[in-house]
């Protein structure tokens, strides 16, 4: 029975190697036919491309939550929940977002939807009290991975992981007399784990401190 082949002391395991698709199937074409002494008449490979999705504009597309499109954002405009600059704003940093974050002042959202800056200022707020966004500093805004992210999977896990260690960092600093098991109950709820607004929330007519909403208003 052939022997491990054992390395030096102190050396670490040597790792398994990751082979691509495609050079696993060009590797395989440079072998010999499987059944020895048998002719070969013809051998192919064939590279079969998935179409690239169509859409609109050159900025590319973004995962964004179904449920979140249907069951929270569509239900409270419809219902007045959201004022229309809190929409506008959700919808700009979510088409704006590159693996869930943007650069952009207040003045520069404002310019672009045609709006108040004090507006803008407010809707930021709000809209981060339920959990949708995050203002940082240098102007830069995160947008909820969980409802909407451009960039794969793989990245996108590392940025919740990230939101999530940044979280119980800020709770121990502000609270530092917090038991571990307190820090991580109490991180569980904040940013960027998300639930959406109360019913109350939703059923609310406009919330007094954004751009007035008329009632059959378009928005």
């Amino acid at each position: 029975m052939p022997q491990a082949k054992r390395g030096k002391v102190g050396e670490s395991p040597e790792q398994p190697r990751t082979v691509s698709l495609a050079n696993s199937f060009a590797k395989a074409m440079e072998q010999r036919p499987p059944k020895a002494g048998r002719a070969v008449q013809s051998a192919r490979v064939d590279w079969v491309y998935r179409a690239p999705h169509q859409v609109f504009g050159r900025e590319g597309y973004s995962q964004v939550s179904n449920d979140f499109l249907s069951e929270v954002l569509a239900v409270l405009i419809a219902r007045h929940g959201m004022s229309p600059a809190q929409s506008a704003v959700l919808v700009f940093c979510m088409g704006r977002q590159r693996k869930g974050r943007l650069r952009a002042t207040h003045v520069a959202i404002a310019t672009h939807l045609g709006i108040e800056r004090a507006n803008v200022t407010r809707a930021l707020g709000t809209l981060e009290g339920w959990h949708m966004l995050q203002r940082r500093s240098n102007s830069v805004i995160l947008v909820n991975p969980l409802i909407c992210f451009k960039g794969n999977g793989d990245v996108q896990e590392e940025t919740l992981a990230q939101l999530r260690a940044d979280a119980s960092t800020a709770l121990r600093q502000h609270f530092p007399q917090m038991r571990d098991h307190e820090v991580k109950a109490a991180a569980e709820q904040e940013f960027p784990s998300f639930a959406p607004p109360t019913r109350s929330r939703q059923l609310a007519f406009g919330d007094g401190n954004d751009d007035p909403v008329v009632e059959g208003q378009a928005c």
